[in-house]
């Protein structure tokens, strides 16, 4: 379990900084979550809103007021803990399960190399037995053309 911290959070105020921050005016703000601009006010002055209304502010305003109110801690336990790499992306994944599911669709891609490699190998032993046929057969017309030139003179 994670012992995550929580913290007393006076959104309106968090959400002027933001503002403020942008330099963004009150009436282009309002316009972006769609309250008129003397409604916004009220937003600055509010300790706590909906969390519907937050979403649609922190998409407004970039930026994640949710992270505001707890603190995360900054080290996890390996044993926990995996990054599954696929496709060039990486994904944090937690727990036993997800290793051993990623361990899984590594074993069947090592399964289909393994069968590609052997296939490969058979190839190329036909491959070299073509080779040593065409060397014979070379050799064969060496010969021959050995006794035209013999049986000529």
């Amino acid at each position: 379990m994670f012992n995550v911290e929580l913290k007393e959070v006076h959104i309106g105020k968090a959400i002027r900084e933001r503002l403020e921050e942008l330099k963004m005016t009150k009436t282009e703000f309002g316009r972006l979550i769609g309250v008129p601009q003397q409604h916004v006010n009220r937003i600055f002055e509010r300790e706590t809103i909906e969390t519907k209304k937050l979403l649609k502010i922190c998409r407004a305003l970039d930026f994640n007021f949710f992270a505001l109110f707890c603190k995360f801690p900054t080290n996890i336990s390996a044993y926990l803990s995996a990054v599954a790499l696929g496709n060039g992306d990486a994904n944090n994944n937690l727990g036993e399960t997800a290793v051993l599911s990623q361990l899984e669709v590594m074993k069947v891609k090592l399964e289909k190399a393994e069968v590609t490699e052997r296939d490969l190998r058979d190839q190329i032993g036909g491959l070299k037995d073509n080779v040593e046929q065409l060397k014979s057969n070379l050799h064969d017309k060496d010969e021959i053309i050995n006794l035209l030139k013999t049986n000529r003179n």
